[in-house]
């Protein structure tokens, strides 16, 4: 090994989760363990391409985005105890590489999720709604923070999730959650605020009219958030390590903006995190963060701006693509280890 490339080979905590190394495999297409836009199960191709990349020596590896209910319907991850049986399985086989494993929990899409013709109709009319209500229903399959224009659609509104609708997602995080440890995977990252889906719509402003206790302030909008990790606490322990994902800039007009990071990070480390995943970018941005024509590193400087306000493990993981990145990130302080792979 080249010595300059030293540091990226010591350990590090994620809570109580040592991490052999400081490269870490950032979420992609394609590599959720749990199958996507589909019924679940447990999907043995993804699982294999991710412990080939164990085997190859990564530290911690984020396996792709899973949203805890099926996205068509209402059927929620947790139900589905096959599928974390075989998970179960496979950790088995996955440990003995040494690498760690946080799987990433996501809400769902709200107002960014992709509708059909025949979608937009059941959702506006709602007597076709009703009647297509028990095979799918679209209007809580869209459901946002607020009424606000589909991404897709701009004539089709999403309808404000309910208190009580909330609430049984914040206990699908910690059924899932617990599952999740029970089947010894390490720990999981909550796909907080980055690329516009679910959570974003509560947390940004730009998205959240609400006048409820989940809108108004930065506390008020990131109370979803904050109280899914309550939840996991309360179902897993204080212990299980909960990592959050976060765009500290989201590229669009009136968004998340750096200068929002301290008053974020203040309110979300209240409630106990272990570490954080800082992002850039927004799937609407008029401004791209992933192509070829974006100078490779160039949003880590956001990672380095939420380290001023956290003395939690911090990691960029946006455009990166080279060791030589990854050891400037640890050698000029911008974060504690590098997020590789595809950015999102």
């Amino acid at each position: 090994m080249d010595e300059k490339y030293s540091a990226l080979f010591t350990p590090w905590k994620i809570g109580n989760v040592e991490i052999k190394n400081r490269i870490v495999q950032c979420s992609m297409g394609g590599t959720s363990l749990f199958g996507w836009l589909e019924p679940c199960h447990f999907d043995k191709e993804a699982a294999n391409f991710l412990l080939n990349r164990a085997q190859d020596g990564v530290g911690l590896v984020l396996p792709g985005m899973q949203c805890v209910r099926d996205t068509m319907g209402r059927r929620w991850l947790w139900q589905n105890k096959k599928m974390f049986k075989e998970l179960a399985d496979y950790m088995v086989e996955y440990h003995k590489t040494g690498s760690k494993l946080f799987i990433q929990l996501a809400a769902g899409f709200g107002r960014s999720m992709a509708v059909a013709p025949w979608m937009v109709t059941l959702n506006n009319n709602k007597v076709l709604g009703a009647l297509a209500k028990p095979v799918i229903d679209v209007s809580y399959c869209c459901a946002s923070a607020s009424a606000t224009p589909n991404r897709w659609q701009e004539d089709m509104l999403s309808r404000p999730m309910t208190v009580e609708e909330i609430h049984e997602m914040v206990d699908a995080f910690g059924k899932t959650a617990k599952l999740l440890r029970e089947a010894g995977v390490d720990g999981v990252e909550i796909h907080a605020v980055h690329e516009g889906y679910l959570l974003d719509q509560f947390t940004i402003a730009n998205w959240n009219h609400r006048t409820d206790e989940y809108g108004g302030d930065t506390k008020g909008r990131c109370k979803l958030l904050t109280d899914i990790i309550d939840e996991i606490h309360k179902q897993c322990g204080e212990d299980y390590p909960i990592l959050v994902r976060y765009s500290a800039d989201d590229l669009m007009p009136g968004g998340q903006r750096v200068e929002d990071l301290k008053e974020v990070i203040e309110v979300v480390e209240a409630h106990g995190i272990d570490a954080w995943s800082i992002q850039a970018g927004f799937h609407e941005a008029p401004r791209p963060v992933a192509n070829q024509r974006v100078p490779e590193g160039e949003f880590i400087y956001l990672s380095k701006e939420a380290k001023k306000y956290t003395s939690l493990p911090c990691f960029p993981g946006t455009r990166i693509n080279h060791l030589d990145v990854c050891e400037k990130i640890l050698a000029d302080g911008s974060g504690d280890a590098a997020g590789m792979a595809r950015h999102w």
